[in-house]
């Protein structure tokens, strides 16, 4: 059997087993590396824990805490992972709302093909990816920036230091014609 190349990390969110063990199965078959979590609460210890997920999926209304309330702590902790939102209730004003409230998409359950899942994600995974590469490559910039400074101011201050030599070499010249 052949191997599936790996796609990304990624926490699934729902309080329904039945539910969760499906997608788990059928990210995991996709390539996704799947850390899982029952609720809002769970998901942020999963993420603790887990510096590495790329990506979270996770049902919009659960018991407790609404997946909605996990938006705010990723932003609190600076981190760059986009939501897609699972929802069986949505109204379009309330995936509106997910979507302000940063959230990536929202898919519609029962997600009868699953590409209305895998599209989604496989376009979030790579917009971060590239956010992630644009700020690696702004960081080169301003360090190749620095380091052309240092370079230049360098090469300035030898320029110095041979004008000085010069000038006593040019003194001392002119001390030896003047005799």
């Amino acid at each position: 059997m052949a191997r599936v190349k790996e796609q990304g990390q990624v926490l699934l969110v729902d309080d329904e087993d039945v539910i969760r063990e499906a997608l788990e199965e059928l990210l995991s078959a996709c390539g996704y590396t799947v850390s899982t979590a029952n609720s809002v609460d769970n998901a942020i210890k999963v993420l603790e824990k887990n510096p590495g997920i790329e990506a979270v999926v996770s049902d919009m209304k659960m018991p407790g805490k609404q997946g909605v309330e996990i938006l705010p702590w990723l932003n609190a902790n600076k981190r760059l992972v986009p939501v897609l939102f699972l929802t069986g209730f949505g109204t379009l004003e309330t995936c509106q709302d997910a979507v302000r409230g940063g959230a990536f998409d929202y898919i519609l359950k029962p997600i009868e093909d699953k590409e209305k899942l895998l599209i989604p994600l496989r376009h979030a995974l790579e917009k971060v990816r590239l956010e992630r590469q644009n700020e690696e490559l702004k960081l080169d910039i301003l360090r190749m920036a620095e380091e052309h400074e240092r370079l230049l101011e360098s090469i300035l201050n030898d320029a110095q230091t041979k004008d000085r030599v010069q000038d006593k070499i040019n003194d001392i010249v002119k001390k030896w014609d003047s005799r």
